[in-house]
């Protein structure tokens, strides 16, 4: 059955973490890679429009936590207890409500953009970390093991470290050593160490 996965051109946010997570799983998949002019051309034949999408045969689904949640329960890489998985999936859309809330993103001033971020980062974004740090049990959230959640935290994680949003220092989680360390264990990850050395 073919498998592909379809998102951007570039390794970063919802993508990266589906990728990751089908890298994880082992699952041979189809890196499909759009320019932002190939995306506005297919968007209408898109599921809600958006990516990325993940096509399994003929059937897709869009929307990358529930993509996750689907990797996850195929390979195990998502709790099999029905309320420890909704915890999970609580703590991925948490990701989404942080990306969506990040200010500044649309055309805002230098100075606005900076005191919009720098309240931001010491306000709701350091009360999601205390959130999400509470919640791991240590490396990854579950222990030993990891899971998709264990992915897309990961990813949000590294996007602020490498100083992508500009006015939030990369070292905005350094109050947070559980999220730091999970942020570590799953960069050396083997899975998550063999797709970056392809890239």
């Amino acid at each position: 059955m073919s498998i592909s996965l379809t998102y951007f051109d570039f390794d970063g946010s919802r993508g990266l973490e589906c990728r990751l997570a089908l890298h994880a799983a082992g699952v041979a998949f189809e890196d499909i890679r759009l320019s932002r002019a190939q995306w506005l051309e297919q968007r209408p034949s898109l599921p809600f429009g958006s990516l990325p999408v993940l096509r399994v045969g003929e059937r897709s689904i869009a929307q990358s936590t529930a993509i996750l949640v689907y990797i996850g329960r195929s390979h195990d890489l998502h709790p099999a207890d029905d309320w420890t998985a909704a915890e999970h999936e609580a703590l991925m859309l948490s990701v989404g409500d942080l990306r969506d809330r990040i200010p500044g993103s649309r055309g805002m001033p230098d100075d606005e953009k900076r005191a919009a971020r720098e309240a931001f980062a010491a306000g709701w974004l350091a009360r999601w970390a205390d959130t999400v740090s509470a919640r791991i049990a240590g490396p990854f959230l579950e222990g030993a093991d990891l899971h998709v959640a264990d992915i897309k935290l990961y990813v949000i994680a590294r996007a602020f470290r490498s100083g992508t949003y500009d006015f939030i220092p990369a070292t905005v989680f350094d109050d947070h050593p559980a999220l730091l360390s999970l942020h570590a264990a799953v960069d050396a990850h083997p899975a998550v160490r063999g797709y970056f050395a392809t890239r």
